[in-house]
């Protein structure tokens, strides 16, 4: 079967034509925002194709793919939301990068089995192409304090870790506690850390679909607590919310931050950060979203989520 036996390629629409195909084709209004504001919309801040991935957070379709109660005003807030929500979980995420390598240096350097080379020789050993990627990548660097190619023929923890990507950092991580034999409870949280890092790096679209995900595998570590704790919202609701990726990312991120930073000014200042997103940006054209449960919901337990952390970190 060829690809075009199974997919049908979309034409190329002017403005003037998605305005009409969302109204005709998928039963978006334009009452929260009218055409002409949309259309400028278009041109001059975002494109369709990213934005109709918002329509995910509309459950209620026709028969004929006609979506129900969806306004291309909600379309565009979302959009919004989920452009300041990344740069506040990037910031976060690096934020969580830098303090996980000043744990592991500190950690190299008080451990009396480690040189600071042995592990990272044996890391590349089983993983090659790791050496090979750092070798490109060094001949195209020009933003490095230092001389890769002066320290790639025998890396120490210190230097290896500022060679390479967050991909290759916390695989290495978790091989150096692995390698020595030492406990570290933040490796098993960090499938959630990095999918949500990425996700912010590669500006992806977030806040796309709020449903529980029944195959997902959220982290049962933060679930339990989580459930444990007085968040003031059904038990209920925070399993089915931890089967929501971005959620149980968001929750996960949360835990790990607020014990893994340990300036406690940065720690502050950032929780505090956003929470004011949370309770003034977020909550601007909150009307909007009156008729989406799955929107409230989501919003519900992000932030009670963001208070219990934050209450537990002293911010």
């Amino acid at each position: 079967m060829s690809k075009n036996e199974h997919y049908e390629k979309s034409p190329k629409l002017t403005v003037p034509q998605i305005i009409e195909y969302c109204k005709n084709d998928l039963g978006i209004t334009f009452n929260l925002m009218n055409e002409e504001t949309a259309a400028e919309f278009l041109r001059k801040h975002n494109y369709f194709f990213r934005l109709k991935q918002y329509a995910g957070v509309c459950n209620e379709q026709t028969k004929k793919g006609k979506y129900v109660g969806l306004d291309f005003g909600h379309l565009v807030e979302l959009s919004t939301i989920d452009m300041f929500l990344r740069k506040l979980l990037l910031k976060m995420t690096i934020d969580l990068e830098h303090y996980l390598k000043v744990k592991i240096v500190n950690d190299c350097q008080e451990n009396p089995a480690d040189d600071g080379y042995s592990v990272v020789d044996s890391f590349l050993e089983k993983n090659p192409t790791i050496k090979m990627s750092i070798i490109k990548t060094s001949k195209l660097a020009g933003y490095n304090g230092f001389s890769i190619e002066k320290y790639l023929e025998s890396p120490a923890v210190w230097n290896f870790i500022e060679m390479i990507g967050f991909f290759e950092f916390i695989k290495f991580y978790s091989y150096y506690y692995d390698y020595f034999h030492l406990q570290c409870k933040y490796t098993r949280h960090f499938d959630a850390v990095r999918r949500l890092r990425n996700a912010a790096a590669h500006n992806v679209c977030l806040l796309y679909n709020f449903n529980p995900v029944q195959n997902f595998s959220y982290d049962m570590d933060t679930s339990f607590e989580l459930l444990g704790a007085k968040l003031g919202i059904g038990q209920g609701t925070i399993a089915s919310c931890m089967k929501v990726p971005l959620l149980n990312d968001f929750a996960v991120m949360l835990s790990v931050y607020t014990q893994l930073v340990t300036s406690e000014k940065v720690r502050q200042k950032t929780l505090e950060e956003i929470k004011t997103f949370f309770d003034g940006r977020m909550l601007y054209r909150k009307q909007y979203f009156e008729g989406f449960p799955s929107v409230k919901n989501a919003y519900n337990f992000a932030r009670a989520v963001l208070e219990w952390y934050s209450s537990k970190a002293g911010a």
